[in-house]
């Protein structure tokens, strides 16, 4: 009787050691991994060129996210422009998630991955969102040797000449040339679209004349639709308008259904350790709540606003979901 007790004693004993034992082995790595991270640089990697809202927002966190790591470590940008972002979302997709290699982005990837994601090694649910921060509205421009004052103008004469007037765009599914697709269906024309490499490159084509329009992230356009600058902001596609540019009608105002926003954000390549990515969504929040980085986006023509991973995430969906439907 007695040996039967301790033979069952001792099972429950041995499950216990067992399953402590695999507790131990993973939690303990997830424990190390908050315990040392980070230990080396971190990188973002940036799917657009130097110079666009992306370049500039990555700018913003980098210089004022350092300062909330628990570890010292720079923060180094790599930019990977092209296929609307792709490039550098499928360079994240293939590093250890490990914390070391972060996605920098705007949400027309989401354009993209609707677009072509049975081309793509990715899709959406192989990154984890850490937040996203300093939204800014498109801006509708032309050259302001441009013969069209208003968007009125412009549309007329698109409408009587269609496939005429040239939009550049930073490549096919990306942010830029959605806009182009909801314009063209939201008023009914037919422009010429000329793909770029991305936001910089289009507005020195622009200001260059050798492109007709184009949508920019307001703070691609910064001085250039100033008084004096060398662009003329026709029109927004935000829901409402801009309170930097008030007078600056929308689309939708004008009886046009077109609507788009510039959101920039950060991403982790799925199954980054749970202890790091707290890490980095506590950063984050601090970064894009910062005075110093909400000062930066408002100097950069973008809107101080931070959301969370959940927020963030939903918004995306959005985008996805009206992405499949305009390139079905």
């Amino acid at each position: 009787m007695c040996s039967r007790k301790f033979e069952r004693r001792g099972r429950v004993g041995l499950s216990v050691v067992l399953g402590l034992t695999v507790l131990s082995l993973v939690v303990a790595p997830m424990l190390g991994a908050a315990e040392v991270y980070p230990s080396k640089p971190i990188t973002l990697v940036v799917g657009m060129a130097p110079g666009g809202s992306v370049g500039i927002t990555a700018e913003i966190f980098r210089e004022v996210g350092k300062n909330y790591l628990p570890k010292a470590q720079p923060i180094l940008i790599d930019y990977k422009p092209g296929a609307a972002q792709a490039i550098a979302a499928d360079f994240v997709f293939k590093q250890p998630a490990d914390g070391y290699n972060l996605l920098w982005a705007e949400i027309s990837l989401m354009v993209k991955i609707a677009k072509d994601g049975n081309l793509l090694s990715f899709k959406m649910e192989d990154f984890t969102f850490i937040g996203s921060m300093a939204p800014g509205p498109p801006i509708f421009a032309v050259n302001k040797e441009s013969p069209f004052k208003k968007l009125v103008d412009f549309l007329d004469y698109a409408k009587k000449n269609p496939g005429k007037l040239s939009f550049g765009h930073s490549g096919v599914g990306s942010g830029s040339h959605f806009n182009y697709e909801v314009i063209r269906r939201g008023c009914g024309i037919e422009l010429n679209p000329i793909p770029f490499a991305g936001g910089a490159p289009i507005t020195t084509a622009i200001l260059g004349g050798h492109i007709d329009c184009a949508t920019f992230a307001s703070a691609t356009l910064g001085d250039h639709i100033k008084p004096g600058g060398g662009l003329r902001a026709l029109a927004t596609l935000s829901p409402e308008r801009w309170g930097e540019m008030p007078d600056l009608p929308t689309f939708l105002e004008k009886g046009y259904n077109v609507v788009y926003a510039a959101v920039h954000f950060l991403a982790a390549p799925k199954g980054t350790p749970q202890p790091v990515l707290d890490i980095l969504r506590n950063v984050f929040e601090k970064t894009a709540n910062d005075p110093r980085a909400k000062e930066a986006a408002i100097r950069a023509k973008l809107i101080p606003k931070y959301q969370g991973p959940e927020e963030f995430e939903k918004e995306a969906k959005k985008v996805f979901e009206f992405a499949k439907e305009v390139y079905k």
